[in-house]
């Protein structure tokens, strides 16, 4: 299959081509190189790992969530995170709250202890050149 779309891409080009010959060239270079940059370019790869401690002056009612969201190995800043939970049976993860990343790509969450077994993971949506990603699953009970 990609190898009709690139036949059919490189028939486009070469009408666009002729085309931008016939108009003194100057259209060719731009509209090639548009053309390869919407095409070319793959987002970097993200990983996100969740991690929890107890808040100690809380007297163990609350837990700090730290999530850090990393590509290639490096912190990734001034992202949004979502905290997700689902608490009991319930299937269905709800929103809890967003925060941002800092400079070190680590963001934290302050939960209360839940009256029963609860789940919470973190998500990274993406952005334009960062793949989303799923934070490993963190069970919380009192």
């Amino acid at each position: 299959m990609r190898a009709v779309r690139a036949s059919l891409l490189a028939r486009a080009g070469s009408v666009a081509a002729v085309a931008a010959l016939a108009g003194g060239g100057v259209l060719f270079a731009s509209g090639a190189a548009s053309a390869a940059a919407g095409h070319g370019h793959a987002k970097a790869p993200t990983t996100l790992h969740v991690s929890n401690k107890l808040v100690a002056h809380n007297h163990h009612r609350a837990d700090a969530l730290t999530g850090v969201l990393r590509s290639h190995r490096k912190g990734v800043a001034a992202e949004t995170i979502t905290l997700e939970g689902r608490a009991g049976a319930h299937r269905k993860w709800v929103a809890m709250g967003t925060g941002t990343t800092g400079s070190d790509g680590s963001v934290t969450f302050t939960v209360a202890l839940p009256s029963k077994k609860t789940q919470f993971e973190m998500v990274f949506a993406g952005d334009s050149t960062h793949r989303k990603s799923h934070s490993n699953v963190v069970l919380l009970k009192k």
